[in-house]
């Protein structure tokens, strides 16, 4: 079957001078500049029409809908809350049978000066939550005045159903007091819990150190210094914490799927390096970092932030790939780890930026919608979703009909190809276009020139053979291509 008779030799008639090769070039687009302070921003478990955003001082959870903030909050804590610089209204998670239960959960400091988790129940309004229903499920108290180090994440694994959080040292700098190393305080931890509904929450049986008097049952994982943004890989449960430095190191660190039990180090070390610096330590027993990187540079580094492990798909070149970044620099990285050792990584910070082309100002988190497409929440600006500079728009296929297809963002006047696939998304490199195409063994259904604002399109016959068949489609100019459109023909 094929929907065109040319094949991908026929590419070669496009081509001018040989370029470097490249792939699908990003750029990001406006969910939302409506916002004051955003910490954190994410979608319901199969909503895919709004984006919830937290404010670290307003105490708001608000709605990103159809373009727009609704004017009513969906949650507001600012009653309780004590806004702090690291601290504040810190994210939220909903509860994986949140659209029959509609439990969700947020993480702030309150005005005793601890971190609490606190659960609500949507009212009969679904943009609106019910004050009412609100359950302190666990606090972490905090054994000084600082205003340092909350932690910041909380999430349900999609492989165990627990919730997870992680709660920072506490402050002051340096840990003093040892709290990340001292197994009977909750500071500078990955605790893990199962949510037993008015119960608050039980201690799950394979917890690490359960039985132990020297730790909490809670404790997932130990000496961490703030871990203000952790992910989960939806794909294989593997958790991936981004963790604060103190003078020197931002780092990453790796936990896979029910390996519980790990010390990270702090304060014994800061990264995979002896705290303080010019002191001997026994690092035996401590896990060391994927990744690392120092403070200072060009521009200046000074904050990790993670993070999420894309999953989407309509940029399947990135598939795995974990995303993170620094609150300083605006600088953004991914890497793709394969358990044991770093398969690949790449810094996307002269692309993926505002939409003016600038860097962000300070970046609080990279979360995920409800397609597994990347959002960047800008503490300065707002709240923006990753996509291709190219963008293809795939319309419904019905086979023995003709399909109408479009695309936005090519070189003005460029050659322009619609490629489809009928086995899958994979790695083909195009050498007549230098670039690489997210398709295994691509087809031609077409050929367009772009206009002076970039845009393409074509008219594809779908044959009445191909009903029911999975179909994937990319375009592609030299040097770039757009995102992977999936369609079934009716």
């Amino acid at each position: 079957m094929k929907l065109a008779t040319l094949g991908c030799a026929a590419i070669a008639a496009s081509l001018l001078a040989a370029r470097p090769a490249g792939a699908q070039r990003l750029t990001t687009e406006v969910i939302t500049r409506d916002v004051t302070m955003p910490t954190w921003a994410g979608a319901a478990p199969g909503d895919r029409d709004r984006i919830f955003i937290t404010e670290r001082n307003s105490g708001l959870v608000k709605i990103a809908k159809d373009g727009q903030v609704l004017p009513a909050p969906f949650l507001d804590v600012s009653a309780n809350l004590r806004p702090r610089f690291d601290g504040g209204l810190m994210c939220m998670a909903f509860d994986p049978d949140f659209a029959d239960s509609g439990y969700f959960y947020v993480y702030y400091t309150d005005r005793r000066n601890d971190a609490v988790v606190e659960r609500f129940e949507v009212s009969s309004d679904p943009d609106v939550a019910d004050p009412a229903t609100r359950f302190e499920v666990i606090r972490i108290e905090r054994t000084g005045t600082e205003d340092m180090h909350a932690g910041g994440f909380i999430g349900f694994s999609p492989t165990d159903g627990c919730l997870y959080i992680t709660s920072g040292d506490g402050g002051p700098q340096g840990d003093p007091n040892g709290n990340a190393q001292n197994g009977r305080l909750p500071l500078g931890k990955i605790l893990r819990i199962a949510i037993a509904g008015d119960a608050g929450y039980t201690i799950p049986p394979d917890n690490p150190f359960i039985g132990r008097s020297e730790f909490l049952p809670e404790i997932w994982a130990l000496g961490i210094r703030n871990p203000w943004r952790a992910s989960f890989d939806s794909r294989t449960g593997d958790l991936y914490v981004a963790d604060v430095g103190h003078e020197s190191w931002e780092e990453v660190t790796f936990i896979a799927e029910g390996d519980g039990g790990r010390n990270l180090g702090w304060a014994i070390a800061e990264g995979s390096r002896c705290f303080p610096p010019d002191r001997s330590c026994d690092r035996r027993g401590l896990s060391d970092p994927i990744v690392e990187y120092p403070h200072g540079g060009e521009p200046p580094r000074c904050c990790i932030i993670g993070g999420a492990v894309y999953r989407g798909s309509s940029m399947p070149l990135l598939d795995g790939h974990y995303f993170y970044s620094d609150f300083c620099s605006g600088e953004i990285w991914s890497l793709r780890y394969d358990g044991q050792h770093l398969a690949e990584t790449l810094d996307h910070s002269g692309q993926i930026r505002r939409p003016d082309g600038q860097r962000f100002g300070g970046l609080s988190s990279i979360t995920q919608d409800h397609e597994g497409d990347l959002l960047i929440v800008d503490f300065t600006s707002g709240v923006y979703r990753v996509v291709t500079v190219m963008q293809l728009e795939a319309p419904p296929l019905i086979g023995s009909e003709r399909a109408e297809f479009t695309m936005t963002g090519a070189a003005p006047g460029s050659r322009v190809v619609l490629l489809y696939s009928l086995a899958r998304t994979g790695r083909t490199r195009l050498e007549q276009l230098d670039v690489t195409v997210a398709l295994t063994d691509p087809l031609v259904a077409g050929f367009a020139t772009a206009d002076g604002e970039g845009r393409a399109r074509w008219t594809v016959p779908i044959p009445h053979t191909a009903r029911g068949r999975a179909i994937w489609f990319q375009a592609a100019e030299r040097g770039n291509a757009s995102n992977v459109a999936k369609r079934v023909v009716e």
